[in-house]
């Protein structure tokens, strides 16, 4: 009965053999029962020739693979010889080849994707014109197509803004284009005209006497300065400009007198420079000549210190007890009330930790959300600010342990805890994070801000507090262990006060009052 069986088997690997069906008839021939059989035999030695020829035709055509599968299965029914194994390196060879080549292709994809994500438009569209993958090639060619058309049309917004004068509107668009979408030869054409308007406006401005404008172009310029390094002129002008205001606020008019002078070297003539230059020199002249005068003589004698010793007792006596200074506002962190602009907790502190409001360990900024007790770090080196995560923590979508931070990023702690990193002025260190609604501190703050000598309060979008709509800007700066503020915008050293708790100030528009933080979980 199993012989019967065999018999069947035999002749239906042959029939199959017969009406060329090679795969089929192998695999009967290939079991034991079958090679031993004397027709069994016959079989294989029959199969040797239609598997050798099918495993040249899949040479011939490239696939190496199928030819090195037919090349093996001869080696099963004990085949070989010179010509079988020249095959089988030539297969080799050829997938070794073909493996190569997809490897060099997905290279050329991978750089391709690199440079369009990087900006590189002009790159990017060189390297994919190699990609012999055509879905790939049309895939990231229609990308490429996108991106060119989005910079179109931010070229033609930041044409049509330095047509209307708006100088620093149509940085700002070049800026964000070069941002989004690289460099390309029409932008790099529009810069070269957009930094000869920028030089023509910040002469002009500087020649009237329009600071606050000289200034606030020093916050978008630095994109342009890599086209056109001429640019860089005017910070050094910048520079000299706070300098001699220093030394204004300070009285130290002789070195103001030398300040102004340089600034004149490095500025050019500009008629309200004269006219502070000849002031501050008439005051250092006037000021020598009291030191060269009796008094001035006498400021070097004993006696005139003790005298002026006297004195002081004598008018602290006719005023009575002698009152001790106020305690300086130096218990950080600390709450800022902005009329129109809600609660900021102003934290001075490189790192700054963040974590669970309630939890087992002291941080600075306490949510009052799902969180690990202290859920990361956000520390300030330089000018850079760069965030370290101890749990689950997303920066734009993806996870991260150690980030360095951008203006913009979407910052997710855990599920609840979102907010956004912001560093809105070049002229302050100083970064704020924007809270969402759903996660506010206590005494209802909706912004952190990080703060570093600097802060700016007004309704213009480069204020780290966005204070009332009008014109009134307001700067925060720390001078030893205290907080002072005053006016920006046509405002003195001179005229900057010192922030006392509780106390409510004015400065145009708007309203401001610091206190000392009361945050539960918090260090301060």
């Amino acid at each position: 009965m199993f012989g019967q069986f065999l018999f069947v088997r035999i002749r239906r690997a042959q029939q199959a053999l017969a009406d060329g069906r090679v795969d089929e008839a192998y695999t009967i021939a290939i079991q034991p029962d079958v090679r031993e059989h004397p027709r069994g035999r016959k079989l294989l030695a029959a199969l040797e020739r239609p598997l050798l020829a099918r495993a040249r035709l899949h040479l011939q055509a490239g696939r190496h693979r199928e030819a090195l599968l037919d090349l093996e299965r001869l080696c099963a029914l004990d085949r070989g010889g010179s010509e079988l194994d020249e095959l089988r390196q030539r297969a080799l060879a050829g997938l070794q080849t073909r493996q190569d080549e997809v490897a060099r292709v997905q290279q050329e994809v991978v750089q391709a994707i690199a440079a369009v994500r990087a900006g590189h438009l002009e790159t990017a569209r060189i390297v994919v014109r190699r990609i012999s993958d055509t879905a790939r090639k049309h895939e990231l060619e229609h990308e490429i197509d996108l991106r060119l058309q989005r910079s179109s049309q931010l070229l033609a917004e930041a044409q049509a803004a330095l047509e209307r004068g708006e100088v620093l509107a149509a940085v700002r668009l070049w800026a964000e284009l070069i941002r989004r979408h690289g460099r390309t030869d029409a932008a790099d054409q529009f810069a070269h005209r957009l930094a000869a308007a920028c030089r023509q406006s910040l002469q002009d401005w500087f020649a009237a006497g329009k600071l606050e404008h000289f200034f606030a172009a020093q916050e978008v310029l630095d994109p342009l300065r890599e086209v056109d390094p001429t640019l860089r002129s005017h910070q050094q002008v910048a520079a000299l400009c706070l300098k001699a205001a220093g030394q204004l606020a300070r009285r130290e008019y002789s070195a103001l007198r030398e300040t102004l002078l340089r600034l004149r070297g490095a500025a050019g003539p500009a008629e309200w420079l004269d006219r502070a230059a000849e002031a501050a020199d008439r005051i250092a002249q006037s000021h020598d000549e009291l030191l060269a005068g009796p008094l001035g003589l006498m400021m070097s004698l004993p006696a005139a210190s003790q005298a002026a010793t006297v004195v002081a007792e004598a008018a602290l006596q006719a005023r009575g007890k002698p009152q001790a200074p106020p305690k300086p506002l130096a218990d950080w962190p600390l709450l800022l009330l902005v009329d129109g602009a809600g609660s900021s907790l102003l934290i001075d502190a490189a790192r700054v930790r963040i974590g669970r409001a309630g939890g087992s360990r002291p941080v600075d900024v306490a949510l009052p959300v799902d969180l690990e007790s202290h859920h990361a770090d956000i520390i300030r080196r330089g000018e850079d600010y760069f965030l370290t995560a101890y749990g689950p923590v997303q920066v734009n979508g993806r996870p991260v342990r150690e980030a360095l931070l951008r203006d913009g990023d979407r910052i997710e702690l855990g599920v609840a805890a979102k907010f956004t990193f912001c560093q809105p002025s070049m002229r302050s260190s100083s970064a704020v994070l924007r809270l969402s609604h759903r996660c506010r501190l206590a005494e209802d703050v909706s912004s952190v801000i990080l703060f570093c000598q600097t802060c700016l309060i007004g309704p213009q979008a480069h204020c780290h507090v966005r204070g009332p709509e009008g014109v009134s800007q307001v700067v925060l700066f720390t001078r030893g262990t205290e907080l002072y503020a005053r006016p920006l915008s046509g405002g003195r050293l001179a005229d900057a006060v010192r922030v006392a708790p509780g106390q409510t100030l004015e400065f145009g528009e708007i309203r401001l009052t610091v206190q000392r933080y009361g945050q539960s979980g918090g260090r301060g």
